[in-house]
């Protein structure tokens, strides 16, 4: 029994196996078509790391759907990003090393990231940079937080009994505090 998590720059797609059969669906719909073929049931959210952190006409923080995407990605990328986003904020938490990233082979910035979530952000709400990056996380947190439930619990399944496999770029940064949140009893990486 299985979830899968797999957690990308523009989205998040999420798997049920139960008994190691994966769940299937007629109900599926590719690029706004709809498909009356089996398939397999993937949940997917505009979730990821590329997702861009915003304030609403209300003031309100709000994380995606519209992404940075690959190109020109998030701000720490330097390939003229200016909006933060997920992948910002994870870096200026401190949950990414910039250093080691994409196994060294990718320079990221973390001052430029701090900046972006210290202009866009933090400043109009008033709060810290460190903050407003710990509250971009509990917004797209909480999305996927929601998109893991409605495809075991809501239907059915209890998260005790299955094991979160988290894959893609940045389903692994944000496993564990999900299965936490959600009662997985373990994440696969």
């Amino acid at each position: 029994n299985v979830l899968g998590f797999d957690m990308g720059g523009t989205s998040t797609d999420i798997s049920l196996v139960h008994r190691g059969e994966p769940l299937m669906t007629t109900e599926a719909d590719v690029g706004g078509y709809p498909v009356k073929l089996p398939v397999l049931d993937v949940n997917t959210i505009g979730a990821g790391g590329g997702s861009i952190a915003w304030l609403d006409a209300g003031g309100g923080l709000r994380v995606g759907p519209r992404s940075a995407g690959a190109d020109p990605g998030p701000v720490a990328y330097d390939r003229g990003g200016t909006e933060p986003t997920v992948t910002d904020a994870n870096l200026a938490l401190g949950r990414l090393n910039p250093d080691r990233f994409l196994g060294g082979e990718m320079t990221i910035d973390r001052e430029a990231s701090l900046a972006a979530i210290k202009e866009k952000i933090a400043d109009p709400l008033g709060l810290d940079p460190t903050s407003a990056a710990a509250g971009i996380l509990r917004i797209a947190n909480a999305d996927m937080e929601r998109a893991l439930k409605v495809s075991s619990a809501e239907r059915g399944y209890d998260p005790r009994d299955f094991t979160l496999i988290a894959f893609g770029g940045g389903g692994p940064v944000h496993a564990a505090a999900l299965a936490k949140e959600i009662g997985f009893n373990s994440v696969l990486v």
